[in-house]
């Protein structure tokens, strides 16, 4: 079901829409993410949580954040900006050498108390009606599967949502996310340069550039692609596994490492 919980957090776009970008609320409740998402005067001590600075005054002001829905618990679904006009919830990122991701986006949060509150797994209500709720956004907009990408992916300095337990293949097998068919580990036992891992990264969208050197934002791209296309080791290492992995992403667009 869906409901109207209009926030006034948000402006015009400046550019179309190109992108659905998911994240987890990482609070403790649908109900307390939705307070924030809707607050015009967020202050520090209306949301007590672990980000919190301890020694922050309570009358603290907070950022002014939102999204254009939120799925709660149960799988309802809460519009809270409409689609045309520019939420407030990706912050600072890029992806596809593209930033102003806030212009280009639409955004879903997924009521889950994230890496902050144990990282629980996510219902089977609120998975059905993520899905749906992207089949018609991506329908509406003219989007692929290779348009719908998390929070971790455009920030993943900054960000781990929607987290490893999100299930992208179900996305998947619903043509609304790209995922891995037929990985060949074995090719890549010996690795690859650490400037082709680089480029493969950036071909598939993170903000890499290629060097001699596996640096920290190499490392937190590749955590990013393990946290979402290999989520039972998220380790920032280049294996076999996770190279035949962004191979085998890649030779579906026409690319490769």
């Amino acid at each position: 079901m869906r409901h109207d919980r209009p926030s006034p957090n948000h402006d015009a776009r400046t550019t179309s829409i190109d992108l659905v970008i998911l994240h987890y609320t990482g609070m403790q409740s649908a109900e307390v993410a939705l307070g924030r998402l809707t607050d015009p005067t967020p202050i520090s001590g209306r949301y007590p949580g672990p980000w919190r600075d301890p020694g922050a005054p309570e009358d603290a002001p907070l950022g002014r954040v939102s999204a254009h829905y939120l799925v709660a618990e149960d799988g309802e679904v809460f519009a809270l900006v409409p689609e045309e006009r520019r939420a407030w919830h990706a912050g600072a990122g890029v992806w596809a050498g593209w930033g102003a991701l806030n212009d280009r986006s639409i955004g879903i949060e997924i009521a889950n108390g994230g890496h902050d509150f144990g990282l629980p797994d996510f219902t089977e209500p609120q998975i059905e009606a993520v899905i749906g709720l992207v089949r018609e956004i991506t329908a509406r907009w003219g989007l692929g599967p290779a348009q719908v990408v998390g929070h971790s992916d455009v920030a993943p300095e900054r960000k781990a949502d929607p987290g490893e337990k999100f299930p992208w293949a179900r996305l998947a097998e619903a043509g609304l996310a790209l995922w891995p068919r037929a990985p060949e580990p074995a090719r890549f036992s010996d690795g690859v340069p650490v400037p082709a891992l680089q480029r493969g990264l950036a071909a598939f969208g993170y903000d890499v550039a290629a060097s001699e050197r596996y640096d920290g934002v190499t490392e937190a791209a590749l955590r990013a692609f393990q946290r979402r296309f290999r989520p039972a080791r998220v380790d920032g290492r280049a294996d076999a596994e996770t190279l035949a992995i962004l191979d085998d992403l890649l030779r579906q667009r026409g690319l490769g490492l």
